[in-house]
């Protein structure tokens, strides 16, 4: 029986992905909202040996949980994945919609605001949510900002009246001089075997030497343009070294001090054995 690990549907998590649903695989992967991964995985309410999920899903229950090595999806500049849109006219933000499906990017979008954006929001307690489906226009007319977060080629289209907007990706890297790490693979030791961690690192190593190939696949997968699916691919990095490690640190504390978790978990990574990556530096 293969072992079942779960997704998000994200075009840019493919790369990381090749390999691991052919008929040798010892995975089935299951794909489902990042949020109900992130719960199934936590509460064993299904077989599941491992998913792909964000930083602030892995802080809440690091005790319980390992890294794979050397695997993240990772951004450093502007790809439209994860944007907040803010009506020009406002001064303060007070109330933000989010999407209902994500976790680690609306506390992203805390961090931004309070940090970089002090003048926006009035105070921290001040900033209230509004869960939504995640429809710009509906969204807009229920808050003063939104939150977008696109798992494909976000639209090619001008920015719309009356607003503007800040890709968050880009602002993280401004403030903090390290990349976003977006997710990784993540499970727990007793239940994810050395080898399967390996093959999640190999099916890494493989995909993103062939990033042309697969951005290929998933365009006429998709029907989307492939050229534009390749440059897309070229906005992300998939390691997860010295630089992501601190990133991930750097986003913990921040979440901590705006009160998102009530700890701040060590990194823990599976072992590989011999053939392991370096592990990344950890201050």
């Amino acid at each position: 029986m293969r072992s079942r690990i779960a997704v998000p549907d994200s075009l840019a998590l493919q790369p990381l992905l090749f390999g691991l649903s052919k008929p040798g695989s010892p995975f089935e992967l299951v794909t489902d909202l990042p949020a109900k991964n992130a719960i199934a995985l936590s509460e064993r309410t299904s077989d599941l040996r491992c998913a792909f999920l964000s930083p602030i899903d892995y802080a809440r229950h690091g005790g319980e949980y390992c890294i794979v090595p050397d695997v993240a999806l990772v951004s450093s500049s502007a790809s439209g994945t994860i944007q907040l849109l803010v009506k020009s006219d406002i001064s303060n933000i007070s109330t933000l919609a989010v999407d209902v499906r994500v976790t680690s990017e609306i506390i992203l979008a805390k961090i931004i605001l309070m940090e970089r954006y002090r003048n926006l929001p009035a105070s921290g307690a001040d900033l209230k949510y509004v869960p939504m489906l995640p429809d710009p226009v509906r969204m807009l007319e229920k808050a003063d900002a939104a939150l977008i977060v696109h798992t494909g080629l976000p639209p090619d289209t001008d920015e719309p009246q009356g607003m503007f907007t800040l890709d968050l990706v880009e602002e993280w890297t401004d403030m903090t001089d390290l990349p976003y790490v977006h997710g990784f693979w993540v499970g727990r030791e007793e239940e994810l075997t050395a080898d399967e961690a390996r093959a999640l690192w190999t099916a890494k190593r493989e995909g993103v030497n062939l990033r042309s190939r697969i951005a290929a696949d998933a365009a006429l997968a998709r029907t989307l343009p492939a050229v534009r699916v390749e440059e897309y691919f070229q906005a992300f990095t998939y390691d997860f070294g010295e630089a992501e490690t601190q990133s991930f640190e750097e986003f913990i504390r921040y979440a901590y001090f705006h009160g998102a978790i009530t700890d701040m978990p060590e990194v823990q990574l599976f072992d590989l054995g011999d053939d392991a990556p370096p592990p990344p530096a950890v201050n």
